[in-house]
């Protein structure tokens, strides 16, 4: 939820700037030490050796990565570096960042009241398990009073709750290590299958790879680049091993003698609407104007299936919330109430 940018709070805006700047005339490391000579909270031995690498010749792309940018970004830089408008994909790059970034504040302002309640409420509950609890139960106990067996179940409930969220937490610190230990050092091919067998993950990660390909392919087709070369360009990058093996799967469909659209499909990593612009694209000899609307589109069901998911979260919190809260009410309650009623 946090960027690892050395710029910090000015990652979009070198982005923007720097194209802004580019575009009225200044080269690359003039922008660079203008910028550079603003952002006062950006450690100096940083500022000193990306000027450094553009006085060596580094390319903006290397520069990025030594920023600690997205690969998305550096890539996409890159590739405009070799075959396009960098300053046009700078603006690009900006307005995605500024997306990411709408949806993860999104997402923090949603979570980060109910988070306090649950984390305030099972303190709660474990203050009440050591102190409450028991004293009610010894009394009941002395007084000879047997509780239902509903209020036995919210009881048990109860007591159960933190060993329950400590289970959690263990599992959760096991699913990062396997996570750091075997997911990431795992081939390319196994994590894409491990990720189509996820359902909530594989649906946003369909839309958001789906984007990025018909993106690359627009920008690459709009320059005049024949798809047989952009197949071959993916396979021979090393920036991006997703669509290194993107296209790697192309190419072998296509040596197979399978069309465009249906090696496209075979990967089964893409949305199936995208074979049908494929399809319509390649019959009015407009592929790349209809890949960059297909682009926009598909990215637009990204956010809006991200903001429906963030929509459900605080009901449901909510919801689990009022019905511990009804459960620790009625367990400390009703025994008091039919503890009342046994000595009338």
């Amino acid at each position: 939820m946090w960027s690892s940018n050395k710029l910090k709070q000015y990652d979009d805006d070198f982005l923007i700037r720097l194209s802004e700047l580019s575009d009225s005339g200044f080269t690359q490391y003039e922008a660079v030490s203008f910028l550079f000579s603003q952002y006062d909270s950006v450690k100096t031995d940083v500022k000193e050796e990306c000027l450094h690498q553009l006085k060596e010749g580094k390319q903006l792309s290397d520069i990025l990565a030594g920023l600690n940018y997205s690969n998305q970004t550096i890539l996409q830089v890159y590739f405009a570096e070799q075959y396009g408008d960098i300053n046009h994909s700078l603006k690009e790059c900006y307005q995605y960042s500024l997306s990411q970034k709408k949806s993860r504040q999104q997402f923090l302002k949603t979570i980060q009241y109910p988070l306090i309640l649950m984390i305030i409420f099972f303190g709660l509950i474990m203050v009440v398990n050591q102190t409450v609890l028991p004293q009610f139960k010894s009394m009941y106990d002395s007084m000879g009073i047997t509780i239902s067996a509903e209020l036995q179940v919210m009881t048990s409930i109860l007591f159960m709750m933190p060993r329950i969220i400590v289970i959690l937490f263990f599992v959760i610190i096991v699913l990062l290590i396997l996570y750091f230990l075997v997911y990431r050092r795992a081939a390319i091919a196994t994590k894409l299958w491990l990720l189509r067998k996820i359902p909530v993950i594989n649906s946003l990660y369909r839309k958001l790879l789906t984007y990025r390909f018909s993106l690359e392919l627009s920008f690459f087709l709009s320059n005049g680049i024949t798809m047989l070369k952009i197949i071959e360009i993916f396979k021979q990058q090393d920036k991006d091993i997703i669509l290194k093996y993107i296209g790697e799967q192309i190419d072998d469909a296509l040596l197979q003698g399978y069309p465009l659209p249906d090696a496209v499909s075979r990967i089964n990593l893409f949305e199936k609407s995208m074979i049908h612009f494929i399809h319509h694209g390649e019959r009015n000899s407009r592929l790349e104007i209809e890949l960059k609307y297909y682009s926009d589109y598909i990215f637009r069901k990204f956010e809006l299936q991200i903001m429906q998911y963030i929509k459900w979260i605080q009901p449901v919190v909510f919801f689990l919330l009022a019905l511990l809260i009804i459960t620790l009410y009625l367990v400390i309650i009703l025994p008091m109430l039919q503890m009342m009623s046994g000595i009338q």
